[in-house]
């Protein structure tokens, strides 16, 4: 048997879902992923994790170019899935592997994240119960 784990989106009073409470989970689950995997050392001062937006697949969230452990929520950037930045807040740089995520979830559409990371090779698999 294989275990799955299930996100629940927020909802509102009428039961649909809270677009804009699920937009902020989701950039609140970036920023932990990132620093998570830093601390845990699967990603380098070079790697960065996306994840496609909540509320439009054809769009996908990804940290300005910065340092995994230092990220946070006002570092997420917005991008089409040709690597286009939709709001760089000012200024902020991208970084330059943007357009790998962005094929990614453009070939495949059941993707909902990528981690990019230059090290060692780490196994990633399905909880078996």
């Amino acid at each position: 048997m294989e275990a799955t784990v299930r996100l629940h989106a927020p909802y509102c009073k009428n039961g649909a879902p809270d677009r804009m409470s699920l937009l902020s989970d989701t950039i609140e689950k970036i920023v932990t992923a990132n620093r998570i995997l830093a601390r845990e050392d699967v990603v380098d001062g070079f790697g960065h994790v996306s994840m496609r937006h909540p509320n439009d697949p054809t769009r996908y969230l990804l940290s300005r170019s910065r340092s995994p452990e230092l990220v946070e929520s006002s570092d997420i950037l917005e991008y089409s899935l040709d690597g286009t930045c939709i709001d760089d807040k000012g200024g902020m740089k991208p970084y330059a592997e943007r357009f790998i995520h962005g094929a990614i979830y453009k070939a495949r559409p059941d993707v909902m994240s990528v981690v990019h990371h230059h090290a060692y090779p780490v196994e990633i698999g399905r909880a078996h119960v």
